[in-house]
């Protein structure tokens, strides 16, 4: 076993799939984070950080994608203090297509959004359009319940 600080994890316990942890960059606060980790954990499920940059609804650039990048790297590794193996992916194309592609490419064990600070209006819409697609459960973590 090693020893990391507040958490005993064993080396390299086999998993049972994948849980998508989708995110806007914005509204992940640590006790939604420490949710899904504790979820992956119980689950012994991997987790994947997915941010998707929709080309057709937002102006990008190289500048901006490095940019984005990089913050999804931070929360990686913010999320890495909690629990280690965390995967960011960057994905490109609507938020729908590229969740539903990558949930089917990974054969995922869920999908989950962080809501902190997203209206629960857009974030609803956006859970009902991905549940159709995905043949896994989809679910919202907010830092009120979490």
């Amino acid at each position: 076993m090693q020893r990391y600080p507040g958490r005993t994890l064993a080396k390299q316990q086999p998993t049972n799939g994948t849980i998508l942890y989708v995110t806007d960059l914005t509204s992940d606060s640590d006790e939604t984070l420490a949710s899904a980790c504790d979820m992956a954990d119980r689950n012994r499920a991997a987790i994947e950080l997915i941010h998707v940059v929709d080309v057709g609804q937002e102006r990008s650039s190289p500048d901006a994608q490095m940019g984005i990048l990089y913050r999804l790297e931070t929360l990686a590794r913010r999320l890495n203090n909690l629990r280690r193996n965390i995967v960011p992916l960057l994905l490109f194309g609507a938020l729908e297509d590229a969740i539903a592609k990558r949930a089917c490419d990974t054969k995922a064990s869920m999908v989950v959004f962080g809501n902190d600070s997203s209206s629960p209006t857009v974030l609803q819409e956006r859970l009902v359009r991905i549940r159709r697609r995905v043949p896994c459960p989809v679910m919202i973590i907010s830092a009120r319940t979490a």
